[in-house]
């Protein structure tokens, strides 16, 4: 018998501010494991919606409710108000400082209400001299560094090719949202999360920082190679790219080298260890390269599996959404977009008890859940009738 997917957050509200990547991809994972997170948005709706993005929207959003609302009025601000009063997170992605003009910032939230857990989520961080700077994952991107040892000295930096600073900021920001939330619960007393791109992207750059950091030398356009291993990172086949791990150990360089039939390159003294590969990477790069353009991948792969030397192709994603393995993780979820038809989002990459959590519903329509967000924080429908009149609120 399969178990019903995991919910442990069930029960616990979030009031979501958040708008873009980052934050909204924090809300979403929390609306997965089972929160009820009330997603606040303008009258005429997150930034997504306007730009015709339905599909971003789609899976940024789903498993949410809408309230739409005009905080700039005093009437829409005591909305939110009792929103946020109701709440155990509460999250916004605003440049820092934007919530003190509203009264929600950390300080005078936390005096209010003393055990609510809340999340920032900002391009540069909360302080120093570029706190106040917008940023999205391809301007962080840049000035994190990350560019700066991407793409090769033809192509020039190269930006990755997803919105992964966002995507990792906001599972930070989750993470931090669940640790602060286990010390509440001894405690009793709501703390402070905030995280940004640029902390996200410094983390991220791994082994490249910590070589610097211990070396002082700055690392260059490194294209898909590393700094401090060779054969570490793509080469080119005769139809396509072929992705070696080939220098995780020297038994494995060895194996790697008779696997492809070039054991001349182990009595080359450019190539007698990994730091002398290191240092003779573009030639090492040359030589391989000469080899694979005899072969198509596929021929590479299967001899390399054989041997035991760590390698992949480089994969389209019409290859990868729909492989075997992608498939048994069961990453790939349905949801229903109201129009009859169904439209796939990626779930969240977590399981428990070998369940992933589900999104339970598709991304709201602008203000469908406003009318009821508004009778569980106690208005009346006479009440409501009024805020929407006053252009308070706005509803699906």
């Amino acid at each position: 018998m399969v178990s019903a997917p995991s919910r442990p957050l069930d029960g616990l509200r979030v009031a979501d501010l958040t708008r873009f990547v980052a934050g909204s991809y924090c809300t979403g994972l929390l609306a997965a494991l089972g929160a009820d997170v009330v997603k606040v948005e303008p009258l005429d709706g997150d930034p997504y919606r306007k730009q015709g993005m339905a599909m971003l929207f789609q899976s940024l959003n789903a498993g949410k409710r809408s309230v739409a609302l005009d905080f700039r009025t005093a009437e829409g601000l005591e909305v939110l108000e009792r929103l946020v009063a109701s709440a155990d997170f509460f999250v916004q992605n605003a440049r820092p400082g934007a919530m003190s003009r509203l009264g929600l910032d950390w300080d005078a939230l936390h005096e209010r209400y003393p055990r609510l857990v809340a999340a920032s989520i900002s391009g540069y961080g909360d302080t120093g001299p570029d706190a106040e700077k917008g940023g999205f994952d391809l301007t962080v991107q840049a000035d994190s560094g990350i560019m700066s040892v991407t793409g090769s000295a033809t192509s020039g930096p190269v930006k990755i090719g997803a919105p992964l600073l966002d995507v990792g900021a906001g599972t930070c920001a989750a993470l931090g949202l669940l640790a602060a939330h286990v010390e509440r619960l001894a405690t009793g007393r709501g703390r402070l999360v905030s995280t940004s791109l640029l902390e996200f992207a410094l983390a991220g750059l791994g082994t490249v920082a910590a070589e610097y950091l211990s070396t002082g030398v700055v690392p260059g356009l490194l294209g898909t190679h590393s700094p401090i291993f060779a054969p570490y990172g793509g080469f080119r086949t005769g139809d396509g790219w072929l992705i070696l791990a080939g220098a995780g150990s020297e038994d494995l360089w060895r194996r790697l080298c008779t696997a492809i039939g070039a054991d001349g390159l182990l009595a080359d003294d450019r190539f007698s260890d990994n730091a002398r590969r290191v240092a003779h990477r573009a030639e090492l790069t040359g030589e391989l390269e000469a080899v694979f353009e005899a072969q198509p991948t596929a021929h590479w792969m299967e001899q390399l599996a054989t041997a035991g030397v760590p390698a992949s192709k480089v994969r389209s994603l019409d290859e990868v959404l729909w492989d075997r393995q992608v498939g048994a993780l069961d990453v790939i979820e349905p949801l229903p977009n109201g129009r009859s038809e169904e439209s796939g989002v990626v779930g969240p990459p977590i399981r428990i008890d070998h369940e992933r959590p589900k999104y339970q519903t598709p991304a709201p329509a602008l203000g469908a859940n406003t009318d009821e967000v508004l009778l569980e924080l106690g208005y009346t429908a006479g009440e409501i009738d009024h805020l929407a009149t006053r252009g308070a609120i706005a509803r699906g």
